[in-house]
């Protein structure tokens, strides 16, 4: 098996609020900003990107309740958006709340 595992820390610019599957599921989705500096090639680099992530059960629930501009630190896997889409989407199956906004 191979690995896909993601952990990426940044502010919630978005959020979706709580909804569910047609399964009664509850789902939220998320925007993340995410700015760092790493090492590259002997070179600190700046990084800056968003993130659209999705969570689901009781992880979207407790999500659901972050404001915006909160700070996150997010684990999780990476899929397609949708079976023709080549974007990524994050999974969440872990969070840390570093700072409610």
């Amino acid at each position: 098996m191979f690995a896909n595992r993601l952990e990426i820390g940044g502010r919630v610019v978005e959020s979706s609020g709580l909804r569910h599957t047609p399964a009664g599921l509850p789902s939220v989705q998320l925007k993340l900003a995410h700015v760092s500096q790493q090492r590259e090639a002997g070179r600190e680099r700046e990084v800056s990107c968003e993130v659209e992530a999705l969570a689901f059960g009781e992880t979207a629930t407790a999500l659901a309740r972050v404001a915006s501009g909160s700070l996150l630190n997010l684990t999780g896997f990476v899929e397609r958006r949708a079976l023709r889409s080549p974007q990524l989407t994050l999974h969440i199956t872990g969070y840390e709340l570093i700072k409610e906004s």
